[in-house]
């Protein structure tokens, strides 16, 4: 759609993005963070913790009556382009903050309702985009506690509320008919802890929300017939997380923070999800919505090695009209990815993982109908999975630029594979059904057997049922002629024994010492 890619602001899609989730994460260190300490040493907390990560903190400090005032309060980052050169900056202003103390060794931290957050972006050769979102809250309670080297901050409210008020991009101020975004939440609470140890800075967080809504809605000003809209609700949103943070210079490379002991794990789960767009372009509507019932999101970072983990559960998607000819609908019982590898330089294999999930995928009958419209398919739900592991030797610290470039020049590999084990394999559809599993080591010594890769050594199973009576019905559709099908059915005995169930075949294939593949115990190479 032309609103997405064109017009006024259009360009700055990105950075408005950026923009709009440098100024939500700002405001969440800034609020969430919980003290027998005064509010000038929260403030010491909260301000190192800003400057931590990279801010420039600007602020007008005042008391009164034992509480601290803080007016002005201006956070910049720069955003880098190079080691000595900037592509521009984000700033930030807050409205006016105070630090109360409540009389019992904690300190209370309150924000107007609603309180607004003036951002501006600026990038190298481009006009600025400056946008003020306002944040209003019912019931908010923020309470620090503890002492100056071990922090507690323990937050709730009853409801808040992001909003986009006034945006301006490539000079112009562009009304909220051309671009709007909301964010809300429901009931949440949370707790923060922040301790302060061996020059390195400790900090855990426990959120939950009940209810989290967004709203977002945009057209081109050049063509008034060219709009979207997208909304959606996720609900019992949880969040967890640790991670250290050394006290290195916040303009230090990634080298040197992991170098020094950064470390930094968490999960995100939720129990519902539902998404409903509406997107018009040259008068043609295509609109449509998509659901899951639950899903989480985890991983873990440190300068040796990363983990990430990504799940959903019984997702549906669905849309109609557009550039599309009829209803289109699917399903996926379970969506999942896995992905474990190390990161720098080692002398010795290291762990790896890599999984995916693709389960229980169905498609609606108008879908099916394109390339089988008789129904000879069994239309039963797909699907695809396996699950790796192995051993690699890294060659090069992913933090090492120089050293990557180098690889890169010499046309090295970053790694060497050492061993791989397939655990599981499935794959179904259409009546047919492929599983397999296996190990395979690699031969660095040897890389003349098989063109200049490390020579493989171990063998793989797989179980086949149904190929038969799929190949059959794909000559029925017209899809597959008898001459095709006859190389296939040659193919499978080739390669494949009968087993012991009818349309069933086993095949195995074995890599040995040697550099040769046997199929079943018959030679190929």
């Amino acid at each position: 759609m032309r609103f997405l890619t064109g017009g006024p602001g259009a360009g700055h899609g990105a950075r408005l993005g950026a923009g709009l989730t440098v100024g939500a994460a700002a405001l969440t260190l800034a609020l969430p963070a919980n003290a027998d300490v005064t509010p000038a040493e929260v403030w010491d907390d909260l301000s190192e913790l800003l400057k931590g990560v990279g801010y420039e903190v600007s602020v007008t400090e005042s008391e009164s009556g034992g509480n601290l005032m803080l007016g002005d309060l201006t956070l910049r980052m720069a955003i880098p382009e190079s080691e000595d050169q900037s592509a521009g900056d984000v700033t930030l202003g807050l409205a006016d903050l105070t630090l109360e103390d409540l009389g019992d060794g904690t300190v209370g931290l309150r924000f107007p309702s609603p309180m607004p957050i003036e951002v501006r972006v600026t990038e190298e050769g481009t006009e600025p985009v400056e946008m003020t979102l306002e944040l209003a809250q019912d019931g908010l309670s923020l309470v620090a506690s503890g002492d100056p080297d071990a922090l507690n901050y323990a937050y709730s409210a009853e409801a808040t509320r992001l909003e986009l008020v006034r945006l301006l991009a490539e000079g112009k101020e562009l009304s909220r008919d051309v671009f709007s975004a909301s964010l809300a939440t429901g009931p949440l609470s949370g707790n923060s802890e922040v301790a302060t140890t061996d020059g390195k800075r400790r900090y855990s967080h426990s959120y939950q929300a009940d209810e989290l809504r967004y709203d977002l809605s945009g057209s081109d000003p050049e063509q008034s017939d060219s709009t979207g809209q997208v909304s959606g609700r996720v609900t019992g949103l949880t969040s967890r997380g640790e991670s250290v943070i050394p006290e290195v210079d916040p303009n230090s490379d990634a080298a040197a923070i992991m170098g020094a002991g950064f470390e930094g794990s968490g999960t995100l789960t939720f129990d519902s999800g539902q998404t409903t767009f509406a997107l018009t372009d040259g008068g043609e509507t295509m609109t449509g919505s998509s659901s899951s019932q639950g899903g989480s999101l985890e991983g873990a970072i440190d300068g040796t090695r990363m983990s990430y983990a990504f799940g959903l559960k019984a997702l549906s998607y669905e849309a109609e009209g557009g550039d599309l000819p009829f209803p289109v609908s699917a399903a996926v019982d379970e969506l999942a990815l896995n992905l474990s590898m190390p990161l720098a330089k080692s002398d010795t294999p290291q762990d790896m993982a890599l999984g995916v999930t693709l389960g229980g995928l169905t498609l609606s009958d108008a879908i099916w109908g394109i390339f089988d419209p008789g129904a000879t398919l069994p239309r039963d739900p797909a699907t695809l999975a396996f699950d790796l592991t192995g051993k690699v030797t890294p060659l090069v610290s992913v933090f090492d630029p120089a050293g990557l470039t180098r690889l890169e020049q010499e046309d090295a590999a970053p790694a060497e594979l050492n061993a791989l084990t397939l655990n599981s394999l499935t794959l179904s559809a259409a009546g047919a059904k492929i599983t397999g599993q296996g190990e395979v080591a690699f031969n660095q010594e040897d890389t003349e057997s098989f063109g200049g890769m490390p020579a493989p050594e171990g063998k793989v199973t797989f179980n086949l049922s149904g190929a038969n009576g799929l190949i059959d019905k794909l000559i029925a559709m017209g899809l597959l002629s008898q001459q095709d099908a006859m190389g296939a059915r040659m193919m499978l005995g080739m390669f494949t024994v009968p087993g012991s169930e009818p349309d069933t075949q086993t095949s195995t294939i074995e890599m040995n010492d040697q550099g040769q593949i046997l199929a079943n115990g018959q030679r190929i190479k």
